[in-house]
Order: structure tokens, then C-alpha cells, then sequence
């Protein structure tokens, strides 16, 4: 009985040392005083879905992504410009540009929330954001993003529109 109990606590042990806490939303003011920094990223490569360790054992993330980012601009932190590592449970595309909420610690930069992610695209640009507050920096990309959602939207209905026309 007493081997049950124990091996009981280890495997629940076991299993919560591999989980990861995820926070709900609770509004962008939160999330930016929660962040020890915040950063503008690009993606140097997609992620490999099925990574593997040295050993060449493939490697459980558990639902987060390990993804290579080139550092382009601070806005909050004391963080370089240069290569970083960053994890996720956004999958980013090689090539575009993001908006991180993180936090740096033991060599890389953790935003677990997918909503910690903002995508900016493909062509984003740092100019007119120099001699504007931290607030007013990310309501401006926000505002890029709400504007990239809408246009993105409006397409998406079209094609919706054509393909229903098939079935009728």
C-alpha cells in the first residue's frame, strides 16, 4: 500500500514539473506591466514541429514552440539587439515580424500565451515610432495589427462569398 501511495505522489510530481502555466487574458495594461520586456522580432527560420535533442531523441515541448528571432527593437527591457531564442504556443512564420510580451530567463525569452504574440507581417518598419511613449508605441501596433485583421477579413469574406457559390 505504501509503495502505491508513493509512486502515486511521484507520478503526479512527474507530471506537474512537465507542465507549463498558462495565463488567461486579462487586458493589454496587464500584460505590459507583466512583461519584463517587450521586444519587436523577426523570425529567422519556421520551427521544426518534431525537434530533437543532441541525443537525437525527438524532444516534447508540450505545446510550446522553440523559435530563432532576430532582436529588432526594445521597447520595454535591457535586452540587445541580436540572435534570441524565444517559446511559445505561437507558431511564427519565417520571414515576418512580431511583437513580443516576454520575459528573459535562463537564456531565452518565454511568452507561453499565444495572445503574448502580435504578428506585424512582413514589411514592418520601425520609423514614427522613435519619441513616442511605451504606451503609445504599442497602441500604434495594435492599431497596425486591428488594420492587417480587418483587411485580411474583408478578403477572406470574398472568397467565402465566391466558394458559397458553388453550392447554390
Amino acid at each position: 500500500m505504501k509503495k502505491k501511495i508513493i509512486g502515486g505522489i511521484l507520478l503526479v510530481y512527474g507530471c506537474s514539473a512537465m507542465a507549463y502555466v498558462t495565463i488567461e487574458f486579462s487586458g493589454w495594461l496587464a500584460l505590459e506591466q507583466k512583461s519584463h520586456d517587450i521586444i519587436i522580432v523577426h523570425c529567422n527560420a519556421t520551427p521544426n514541429p518534431t525537434a530533437v535533442g543532441k541525443d537525437g531523441i525527438e524532444i516534447n515541448m508540450r505545446g510550446l514552440i522553440n523559435s530563432e528571432f532576430q532582436i529588432i527593437s526594445v521597447l520595454k527591457g535591457t535586452t540587445n539587439a541580436g540572435l534570441a531564442m524565444l517559446t511559445s504556443e505561437y507558431w511564427p512564420r519565417q520571414g515576418e515580424d512580431y511583437l513580443c510580451f516576454a520575459n528573459y530567463h535562463d537564456g531565452f525569452y518565454q511568452a507561453n500565451e499565444s495572445y503574448r504574440i502580435v504578428p506585424l507581417g512582413l514589411s514592418f518598419t520601425t520609423n514614427g515610432m522613435s519619441n513616442k511613449t511605451l504606451d503609445e508605441q504599442i497602441q500604434m501596433l495594435l492599431q497596425r495589427r486591428l488594420n492587417d485583421l480587418n483587411q485580411q477579413m474583408k478578403k477572406e469574406q470574398e472568397e467565402k462569398k465566391r466558394l458559397e457559390e458553388a453550392f447554390k
